[in-house]
Formats: C-alpha cells, structure tokens, sequence
C-alpha cells in the first residue's frame, strides 16, 4: 500500500442477518472506489491481516454490536492491546493491531465502528434499523477516508450536521457515539465463506 492509505476491513457472519453490517458496509465503501483506500470484506479477523495493515496508514474496522446493548453507532479510536489468551485467530482489533506490531514493528493510526444490530436469525437479511445504522456509520466513517485529517469521526459527522440545522445535528447525536469503552463482539458463528462482499449489500 502506498503512502497515505487506508486500510478498511468489514466483517461478520453474512448468512446471519445484521452480522453482515460490517460486510456491507465495506462493500458500499468499495463502491465509492476511492484513491488509496483498499477494501476487505471477511468473517472474522485473522492474523495474515496484519501484513497489509502494517503497509497503511490508517485503519478501519467495521462490525455489528448488539443493539440491546446501544442502539447508536459506536466511534471510537483504538490502539494495539496484547491479546492474554492463546486462540487460533486474533479475535478483535486491538489483539491484531498488537499482533501487527510485534510482527512487523508498527501499526497504523486505527478506528473501530461498530453498528448496531437487531436480528440475527440465520438466512435473513439486513434490518431496516441496521440499514440505518450502516447510514449512519458510513457519515461518520467518510471524513476519516480522508487521510490528511486525523481529527475523530463523530466531531467531523456533529461538524457536518450542524452545517444542516439544529435538528440534524440532535438526530446525529442520537446516532452516532463515541466511546471508550470495548465494543461488545458479535459471537463467530460457523459456516460463512469468505467473499468479497456479500450480494445483499
């Protein structure tokens, strides 16, 4: 990857409803066929990742979180956390961002979003509140695609709607969050090749 890339990594189970509204969202992402931004759609993170992020300057993941737990899109800046246990693959972000250090001596500037998500019953497609959801993180995720700006996506999504009004900047803020807390993952669930990006998308 050349200098000033972004690396945006989508993923999740796409036979299991709203899991795949990481997937989907990297695959709307692709289709914007932005300079220097290279797309992965996967079902779960793997340590052969860790080549490519180690080439970007910035990365993205993109995963569905439950929405019992948050009904907002979740924004939040990520460093490399060492993983304690030893699994078969990294098992979150932060574990592969650690892995990509140690292996390569750095790792990129990187952002977690996470969706929230309503149903996932094996076989159905995407929610229509998951459908807003992707909306949703994808305004937020647009301005970090800009690699010049390192400013953090839910001031740059409030930025822009406030441009539009109080009330769409209110709507924003029920919407989109930043946290500081670990995203709860969304449990693997077997049986979901690995595809470019689904077709439902």
């Amino acid at each position: 990857m050349r200098p000033g890339s972004i690396l945006v990594i989508g993923y999740g189970n796409d036979l299991r409803g709203d899991d795949a509204a990481g997937r989907c969202a990297a695959a709307r992402i692709a289709a914007w066929e932005l300079p220097a931004v290279r797309v992965l759609s996967l079902h779960q993170l793997t340590p052969e990742l860790a080549d490519p992020l180690a080439a970007a300057d910035r990365a993205i993941f993109l995963d569905a979180h439950p929405a019992a737990d948050d009904p907002a899109v979740r924004v939040r800046p990520i460093s490399p956390v060492p993983q304690t246990s030893c699994l078969g693959h990294t098992s979150d972000p932060q574990t592969l961002l650690a892995f990509t250090q140690t292996a390569f001596g750095r790792s990129p500037e990187a952002w977690w979003i996470t969706i929230p998500a309503a149903d996932f019953a094996l076989g159905k497609p995407l929610s229509r509140f998951t459908e807003r959801g992707i909306a949703d993180a994808l305004a937020a995720i647009r301005p970090l695609l800009d690699s010049r700006i390192s400013q953090d996506a839910e001031t740059l999504v409030f930025a822009q709607a406030a441009q539009k009004g109080p009330d769409a900047r209110r709507r924003a803020q029920g919407r989109v969050r930043r946290t500081s807390g670990t995203p709860q993952r969304v449990p693997q669930r077997a049986n979901a090749a690995d595809g470019p990006f689904s077709a439902d998308c």
